[in-house]
């Protein structure tokens, strides 16, 4: 048993194989060596947070991609440079409503004024009741300085005769008025309230539309559509031929409305010259 195969010769287990040679937990496996997370994979070395992909280097907002750089809303595109709503397609520049095909900026005034355009079919509003003013004057208000323009004023009525309003004319049952709208030249609309421009008052003479007899417009806009005018022709006495305005008005008060198209035919009775 001491000779060759004795447990202490060779395969003795504290010979070569043992717990401390090689395989043991020490050697090269250790956690500590290589492998161990102090080493090369380590939070601290290489791939760490801190170095390269940190979100300080290289990729981090603060380089290259930051907002401040090259793409940033201040570079190239930002909404001041080129693309921007102040250039070249802003509201202001060429399509505005301002310009060409604006509202506010009017067409020729046409002379002609033929079929519906020729209908006087406005539609007064008070309270729950409503009346139909089919009948349309107008005269021509002097300015009292030179060079300031002349004014139209305008009647619409529902009474039974289509004659010009005089002192003698029979008295409607409504009427409604627009007063202080210039002589058209195009057909930009004129707007107006109780601060200031065109003015509207409606009257009930018969009681079936409101309980009082007037009451004056809140706002309204009156919008010339065609027209043969001529206010010095008139104060000379050689109105034109065809002497009318046509137009459509909108006007509001604290209990109704006023709305419709008018055509208005010249009444001398219905001017105010100036003494001169």
């Amino acid at each position: 048993m001491d000779a060759g195969t004795e447990v202490d010769a060779g395969t003795e287990v504290d010979a070569g194989t043992p717990p401390d040679a090689g395989t043991t937990p020490d050697a090269g496996t250790e956690p500590d060596a290589g492998t161990t997370p102090d080493a090369g994979t380590e939070p601290d070395a290489g791939t760490t947070p801190d170095a390269g992909t940190e979100p300080d280097a290289g990729t981090t907002p603060d380089a290259g991609t930051e907002p401040d750089a090259g793409t940033e809303p201040d570079a190239g595109t930002e909404p001041d440079a080129g693309t921007t709503p102040d250039a070249g397609t802003e509201p202001d520049a060429g399509t505005t409503p301002d310009a060409g095909t604006s509202t506010d900026a009017g067409t020729d005034l046409s002379t002609t004024c033929e079929g519906a355009c020729q209908d006087t079919t406005v539609t007064a509003r008070m309270y729950e009741n409503q009346v139909t003013l089919n009948h349309a004057y107008f005269g021509y208000g002097e300015p009292q300085n030179a060079g300031e323009p002349w004014e139209l004023w305008i009647e619409l009525s529902n009474g039974d005769t289509d004659e010009c309003p005089s002192a003698t004319s029979p008295t409607p049952p409504q009427l409604a008025t627009v007063e202080g709208a210039t002589v058209p030249v195009d057909t930009t609309p004129q707007t107006g309230s109780s601060a200031g421009g065109p003015t509207s008052v409606v009257f009930d003479f018969d009681g079936a539309l409101m309980p009082q007899i007037a009451v004056r417009s809140t706002g309204i806009t009156f919008t010339p559509v065609a027209a043969s005018l001529c206010p010095s022709c008139a104060k000379a006495g050689t109105p034109p031929a065809k002497h009318f305005v046509a137009f459509d008005v909108n006007a509001t008060y604290a209990n109704g409305t006023v709305s419709g198209h008018g055509y208005a035919t010249y009444c001398p009775s219905m001017n105010t010259f100036q003494d001169n």
